[in-house]
């Protein structure tokens, strides 16, 4: 498909730092970023277009076959679905040169999806000799770009070798086309002009094929990536640049998702500077690599994606550095009380920042996220009353040795009491843990044994054995830290757990697991 498409993100991220620093123009950026808005607009009339062909009142077969060419390019696992279907409905009528044509769609994908050693396979069980003229172009214009493209994978003689053997692929497949197809025939010549080495010849021919009038989008989209990778060999960055972005439009106009187009776009503006930019670019192109299956274009984003999102976060860091410092000069002259405030606050700060980095990387610890940020607000606010207490109780204390009546300190008022607090930290605990695990008594008793199953009290919403697994359900697995937060021993944590485990049938990290398990809101 496209002319750079096999070669590692990373190798091209390099070759693009040695370039010039000059940005994409303005208007560039303006009209992938208005294509881009539209994305979800060329996804319906991608899915209008598909729901039209099972419409038509076309033969099995024929439909299968345009559904299978919808989605080639589209979605991978659809496609070979597709694929797999016509490979039976052709088996029936017993057509070897259809059957030939859904093997050679199953390459393609094979190819498309990053899988050379299955492509390679099917290429090498066909005898292009026994194929009709159709299929015999198809087989030699996909052969040579799986043989160029393996080429790129490999160094020494047998990069030579591959590229050699694309030469006679494409010297067949030109040799076959009809000139009045001119966008597949300038399409093929550019590549194969390209991969000899004569590149102003194959931007020419890539011209060529822009200007026919049948051009498709993505035939657009293949033309655009190749001038670019040409003119960026040639030393023409800014023609190069511009032909990048122009090859993301097509791509996005056409609802191609086998691309890689807006991947280096990405890394262009990354190299210039413009985080947000290379940010929302880089995050589309991962999700085509994956609506698509893409498991090569998966792994070369991944691999950009931390660098990206890491100077994105080093600007917004040292642009709020100074704020902070300014910040901390006025939280010291409040004193230690407000000091653990903003200790509070800056963790808060941080988790969040940290939520929405792994947000983007691990969706799976959105959970995670969410109870902390919970259980941070409530610790927060818990704080707030504590302060507030203190401060009566202080005055409290100053207003009684002012009037000499130090025997009154002796009696604890209620609102101070230590037992009280804690009582009411049990509670407060329990209310917030049971609004995010709503389930979590009947979901933990269903991992005892029914005869051993817990049964609160009235007006109780845990008691000491749930909430020691409580703690655990939200990360706290350490004794010490379980035996600190319950105000309990260490022995006493041990013996509590110890006795609700074997009420259960399920091994010690089974019941681990299982309790982890429990899903919350």
């Amino acid at each position: 498909m496209y002319l750079l498409k096999r070669h590692n993100l990373l190798v091209l991220m390099l070759l693009l730092t040695a370039m010039s620093a000059k940005a994409l123009t303005e208007q560039d950026l303006l009209l992938l970023d208005s294509e881009l808005e539209r994305k979800t607009l060329y996804e319906t009339q991608k899915q209008e277009n598909i729901h039209a062909i099972r419409q038509q009142d076309i033969s099995h077969y024929d439909m299968l076959l345009r559904l299978f060419d919808e989605y080639k390019s589209y979605s991978y696992d659809t496609a070979y679905w597709y694929v797999d279907q016509l490979y039976d409905e052709t088996l029936r009528h017993g057509d070897n040169n259809a059957l030939a044509r859904v093997q050679l769609g199953r390459a393609f994908l094979n190819l498309s999806s990053g899988l050379f050693k299955e492509s390679s396979d099917i290429f090498l069980s066909l005898n292009p000799a026994e194929l009709d003229t159709a299929n015999r172009i198809d087989y030699y214009t996909n052969y040579a770009r799986l043989l160029y493209d393996m080429a790129d994978y490999v160094s020494g003689q047998l990069s030579q070798n591959y590229t050699a053997e694309g030469h006679k692929m494409s010297e067949h497949a030109l040799a076959l086309i009809a000139t009045s197809d001119t966008v597949l025939y300038w399409l093929t010549a550019g590549l194969y002009a390209a991969k000899l080495g004569e590149h102003e010849r194959a931007i020419q021919r890539f011209v060529k094929a822009l200007q026919a009038g049948t051009i498709t989008e993505h035939q657009r989209a293949i033309a655009y990536s190749s001038m670019a990778a040409l003119y960026n060999t040639l030393g023409d960055t800014t023609t190069s640049e511009h032909y990048w972005v122009m090859a993301a439009v097509s791509d996005l106009r056409s609802c191609t998702k086998e691309t890689v187009a807006m991947g280096i776009v990405a890394q262009i503006l990354y190299r210039h500077g413009d985080l947000d930019h290379a940010s929302r670019y880089i995050y589309a192109a991962l999700d085509d690599a994956t609506r698509y299956n893409a498991r090569h274009r998966q792994l070369s984003i991944s691999r950009i994606l931390p660098i990206i999102e890491q100077s994105q976060l080093a600007v917004v860091q040292a642009k709020n550095r100074d704020i902070t410092r300014l910040s901390i000069m006025l939280y010291i002259l409040l004193g230690v009380l407000l000091l653990a405030i903003i200790m509070l606050i800056n963790r808060l700060y941080a988790l969040r920042k940290a939520k929405e980095t792994i947000q983007t990387i691990n969706r799976s610890l959105m959970e995670a996220n969410r109870i902390r940020e919970e259980y941070i607000g409530s610790t927060f606010c818990q704080q707030s009353d504590l302060f507030s207490k203190l401060e009566k109780y202080q005055r409290y204390v100053r207003r009684k040795a002012q009037e000499k009546r130090p025997e009154e300190l002796v009696v604890v008022p209620q609102y101070i009491d230590a037992n009280i607090q804690r009582r009411n930290f049990y509670k407060q605990f329990d209310q917030i843990f049971l609004r995010i695990f709503p389930n979590f008594v009947q979901e933990f008793n269903a991992l005892l044994r029914p005869e051993e199953q817990i049964v609160l009290g009235k007006n109780e919403l845990l008691n000491t054995e749930l909430r020691i697994f409580a703690l655990i359900r939200l990360g706290i697995d350490n004794n010490e830290q379980i035996a600190a937060v319950l105000d309990y021993s260490i022995n006493t944590i041990y013996t509590y757990k110890t006795r609700i485990r074997n009420r259960s049938n399920l091994s010690n990290e089974q019941f681990q697991q299982a309790v982890m398990a429990i899903p919350s809101f």
